[in-house]
C-alpha cells in the first residue's frame, strides 16, 4: 500500500525559468497540467512553448506536440518566432507531432516524426489518441521525461462540440489516473494553451478545475507589455503573484511584481 500511496505524492519538475518556478511555489507538479490563458493578440503562449523547450533541452525530456489548430508548417512558423526550429528538433528525435487537425481532414505530410491517429469522431478520439501515445512511447521515449503541449485547447470544442470535448477531458483525466496506478514513466506533464476569446466561459471553467497550475495574461496600455497573473498552483509554497511580461526579438522577459 505504501508504494501506491507514494505514487499519489506529487514530485516537482522545474520549468527552466527561475522567476516562474518561484512564482509557482517551486515549479510544476510532474504529470500535472499547466494552463495558459490569453487573448488573440497575446504572446503569453510563448511561455508555455519555452517551458516545453527547456524541459526537453535541460531536463532529459521528450516532447509531444498535439496540434488541434495548426498543420506542421504553421507550427514551425510560430516556433521560429521564438528562434525554435521545432521540425529540426523533431528530426533529431527530441520530439514528435500528433497532427489531430490533419487526421480530421485527411491532410497528411510524409514526415517520420508526425503521427496521425486515424479517422476521428468524438466516440473514438480518445482511444485512438492514447493508442498513438503508446506507439510513440514504445518506439521513442527511451527513459526520457515526457512533456506534452496541446496547441490549442480552444479548438477541441470546435472540432467535436463542447459537451463531447468535456467528456473527452473527463475520460482523459480518469485514464491518466489509471496510468498512475498501473504503469510507470509515460504520464506526461501537460501544457495546455487556450485563447479565451475562442472558448466559452463554461469550457474554460471545466478545463481550469483540472489544471494544477493556471497562468493568465492580460493586455496593458503599453504595446508589447502584458500583465501575467499566476492564479493557481497546488504546490504548498504557492502565493498568487503578478508580473510584467514582455516578448521581443524571440525572447521572453518576466519581471515579478
Amino acid at each position: 500500500m505504501e508504494a501506491l500511496l507514494e505514487k499519489f505524492r506529487p514530485s516537482v519538475v522545474g520549468t527552466g525559468i527561475k522567476d516562474l518556478d518561484e512564482m509557482l511555489g517551486g515549479g510544476l507538479i510532474r504529470g500535472g497540467i499547466i494552463l495558459f490563458v490569453y487573448d488573440a493578440s497575446s504572446f503569453g503562449w510563448t511561455v508555455g512553448v519555452q517551458i516545453f523547450r527547456r524541459i526537453i533541452e535541460d531536463g532529459n525530456g521528450f516532447g509531444i506536440v498535439t496540434s488541434y489548430s495548426f498543420p506542421p508548417s504553421l507550427l514551425e512558423k510560430y516556433a521560429l518566432s521564438m528562434n525554435y526550429d521545432v521540425l529540426e528538433h523533431a528530426s533529431h528525435g527530441e520530439l514528435v507531432i500528433i497532427d489531430v487537425l490533419g487526421s480530421l481532414y485527411d491532410a497528411r505530410v510524409d514526415l517520420p516524426f508526425v503521427y496521425y491517429p486515424g479517422k476521428l469522431d468524438p466516440e473514438t478520439f480518445l482511444a485512438k489518441l492514447e493508442a498513438t501515445y503508446r506507439k510513440i512511447f514504445s518506439e521513442r521515449l527511451g527513459g526520457r521525461t515526457p512533456i506534452e503541449i496541446s496547441v490549442t485547447m480552444d479548438a477541441l470544442p470546435s472540432l467535436f462540440g463542447e459537451e463531447a470535448a468535456i467528456k473527452i477531458l473527463r475520460r482523459s483525466l480518469v485514464n491518466k489516473e489509471l496510468t498512475l496506478v498501473k504503469e510507470e514513466g509515460w504520464r506526461p506533464t501537460n501544457i495546455f494553451l487556450i485563447n479565451r476569446e475562442r472558448a466559452s466561459r463554461y469550457f474554460l471553467e471545466w478545463l481550469s478545475q483540472y489544471a494544477e497550475h493556471i497562468i493568465e495574461f492580460r493586455p496593458s496600455e503599453t504595446p508589447g507589455v502584458e500583465r501575467m497573473i499566476v492564479k493557481k498552483s497546488l504546490l504548498p509554497d504557492f502565493v498568487p503573484r503578478t508580473a510584467e511580461f514582455r516578448f521581443k526579438k524571440g525572447e521572453i522577459e518576466i519581471f515579478p511584481e
